[in-house]
């Protein structure tokens, strides 16, 4: 899910969230979303993930208003978790302001670490335009990448997954300061050698990877996953050497 800026986040309480989640065609109670988020937020996974899940199909909405007051509720119930506040399901009218995210300062020779991966999201979910610009000049430079991608023979959802979590670490990688070089197949190694990518981002992958393993509705294979963890690892390794 991707939101606009001027969503106000407001939690406005159990009776009109359930509603408008009954209404938008999703199944789930307004308490487990309660402790999904909690989860979320101990485990540093970000509002629009667990939100997705929340639907088997695409949400139905009345109006934009609908879809704008369903989703500033959830993620003023979500930021009312994250700072730690005590939620009573039953209040009403309940709001947080919270500033944004500043962007993460470039990290060093070492690469990004566990801080610098949770403030690059923060970051890129509370600027989606940033976030498109990255998206935009990894479509320009790494056309090449993505066709070595589509030539591996991954299915339809295998791939996705890869462009994107490919596209992230693009993303990470220029926003904490280098300058990731076009790739074509003759820089992409053979083997994935993850001893030589910051284990931060190893581990973010792998994340990434057991989600998508894990999703109820669409669950991907264990053996397709394989396959996207050894191509996202090799092509980041590509990209880290380039950006060294």
């Amino acid at each position: 899910m991707s939101r606009r800026d001027d969503i106000d986040r407001a939690f406005e309480g159990q009776a009109v969230l359930q509603k408008l989640l009954t209404q938008s065609g999703s199944l789930a109670d307004v308490e487990d979303v309660a402790g999904a988020f909690q989860k979320a937020v101990k485990d540093g996974v970000p509002a629009p993930v667990v939100i997705q899940a929340l639907w088997e199909d695409e949400p139905t909405f009345g109006s934009p208003d609908e879809a704008a007051t369903l989703f500033g509720n959830l993620l003023g119930l979500y930021e009312l978790i994250a700072a730690g506040k005590k939620v009573d399901l039953q209040e009403a009218g309940v709001k947080i302001k919270r500033e944004k995210a500043q962007k993460p300062e470039a990290f060093g020779d070492e690469g990004p670490d566990d801080d610098f991966i949770e403030a690059a999201w923060r970051h890129f979910e509370d600027y989606p335009k940033e976030r498109q610009r990255f998206e935009h000049a990894f479509e320009n430079r790494q056309d090449a990448l993505v066709s070595w991608l589509d030539d591996s023979g991954l299915e339809d959802a295998g791939f996705a997954l890869a462009r994107h979590l490919v596209g992230e670490v693009f993303a990470m990688l220029e926003l904490g300061g280098r300058t990731v070089d076009s790739i074509d197949e003759s820089m992409v190694p053979k083997k994935a050698t993850l001893d030589a990518l910051p284990k931060a981002l190893v581990e973010w992958m792998d994340e990434s990877l057991f989600e998508a393993t894990s999703d109820e509705a669409h669950p991907l294979a264990e053996p397709e996953a394989a396959r996207v963890r050894d191509l996202v690892a090799r092509a980041a390794m590509a990209m880290w050497k380039s950006a060294a």
